[in-house]
């Protein structure tokens, strides 16, 4: 029974979710889209909403390097239930290598909350030759 509980209060925890306009993109691109923050069962003040552009081999999903795209430093009350959008812009590097069995792009959000918790979200992007 308390682990159904916990289970419950885990699905109600705040979440943050990147929707991009499209999943595939040209070098020097730029992407559009925006974050969706997403109340939980209670009010949580926020810190920071980091956003990175991670190159992985897709052979050993280790990571190659990793370009910050965004930090957003904030002092925003989200609210229990509130549903927030905030407008995301980025321009792709020019020297990007287009996705392939050996290379794998992902945006990787982390919304930062007081208590130090976070929530995060990955987003495969498609490098097009």
């Amino acid at each position: 029974m308390l682990k159904k509980c916990l289970e419950m209060m885990q699905m109600r925890a705040p979440s943050i979710t990147l929707v991009l306009d499209q999943a595939s993109y040209q070098a020097g691109e730029k992407i559009e889209g925006h974050f969706q923050l997403h109340g939980g069962w209670k009010d949580q003040s926020l810190n920071r909403l980091d956003c990175d552009l991670v190159i992985k081999n897709s052979a050993n999903d280790k990571i190659v390097n990793i370009k910050n795209v965004l930090s957003i430093f904030m002092s925003k009350q989200l609210k229990s239930n509130e549903q927030l959008n905030k407008p995301f812009t980025f321009r792709l590097p020019e020297e990007l290598e287009p996705s392939s069995t050996t290379t794998r792009y992902e945006l990787k959000t982390k919304l930062v909350f007081a208590n130090e918790k976070c929530a995060t979200d990955d987003r495969q992007v498609r490098i097009l030759a």
